[in-house]
């Protein structure tokens, strides 16, 4: 049989033709949730234990449906223009709010909670608020599916000079504050720091200075970057569970860390895990944007 080629064109239709399907289906999905609402309330008269029982059930089901159905359509519209930077003057701290509300559902049903900390500074930089919002919502995805149940996901915004970092880890009561796999992230970066140091010692090159975290103890920081193009390669040759980037993630959790590389990458900036044995690791998400409040007054 012979492959025939991808045709361009083809794949627009059908990615239109899925994004009208799903934003039909949000109409229906809209006026289950409303009608289950309303019956909840017992207006039409009383319900029994059990009749709650189930309409909880078809409330939480309906809102977790259109949840996906929405996040179908926001990467479909990204399908349109998949490098196109778009940026516009955003409320940084409304942003993560949304990025973390999306989830709330999904926290919910894990037994986890969602805490959200911005230090001081100035809320509007120039960005485009819908890669941002998809790279934040895949990235806290993959931490909160992976975490164990009474976590607590912690998101932590910082403006810098040159941008904003986003930094993304859980905090268990009884293993402290890290990442779901720091133990490969310990391994992996133990033994690439050993390597660089026999390679210094052997007149090999330079090892790379890891950049200090300033919200991490410095000593013994390490940082491992995401790339995009070297973690899609594995995924395609089915070698992701090699690396401990992609190791212990399920099959969407690893799609929405690639992707969450991708659109970082395409606006100049970068992912990458960062800590110590010592003080845990964390996920960083350095982006550089202008901001509009100085553009404004200047």
């Amino acid at each position: 049989m012979i492959n025939q080629p991808t045709d361009p064109l083809n794949n627009s239709i059908k990615v239109k033709l899925l994004t009208y399907l799903a934003q039909e289906l949000l109409t229906p999905l809209t006026s289950v949730v409303g009608m289950a609402s309303v019956l909840n309330q017992e207006i039409y008269g009383p319900l029994t234990s059990k009749q709650k029982e189930y309409l909880d059930i078809i409330q939480n089901s309906s809102k977790q449906l259109r949840s996906l159905v929405e996040e179908i359509v926001g990467l479909a519209e990204l399908d349109d223009n998949p490098s196109t930077i778009k940026c516009s003057a955003v409320d940084i701290e409304t942003l993560c709010q949304q990025a973390v509300g999306s989830l709330s559902q999904v926290v919910s049903r894990q037994e986890q909670e969602i805490s959200l900390s911005i230090s001081p500074g100035s809320r509007l930089w120039l960005l485009d608020k819908d890669k941002v919002q998809l790279m934040l919502h895949h990235l806290i995805f993959s931490v909160v599916q992976s975490a164990g149940s009474g976590s607590v996901i912690r998101i932590h915004l910082s403006r810098k000079e040159q941008g904003i970092n986003i930094a993304v880890w859980v905090f268990h009561p009884w293993l402290g504050d890290s990442l779901p796999h720091a133990k490969l992230y310990s391994d992996y970066l133990s033994n690439s720091e050993r390597a660089n140091y026999s390679e210094v010692n052997s007149g090999g090159r330079e090892p790379q200075i890891a950049e200090q975290l300033p919200s991490l103890p410095t000593q013994g920081l390490s940082r491992l970057v995401l790339s995009f193009s070297e973690l899609s390669a594995l995924v395609a040759a089915d070698e992701a569970d090699k690396t401990p980037q992609l190791a212990g993630y399920g099959a969407r959790e690893r799609l929405g860390l690639l992707l969450c590389c991708q659109l970082v990458e395409m606006q100049g900036g970068q992912l990458s895990i960062q800590g110590s044995p010592d003080s845990g690791y964390r996920y960083m998400l350095a982006l550089p944007c202008l901001n509009a409040m100085e553009l404004l007054e200047g």
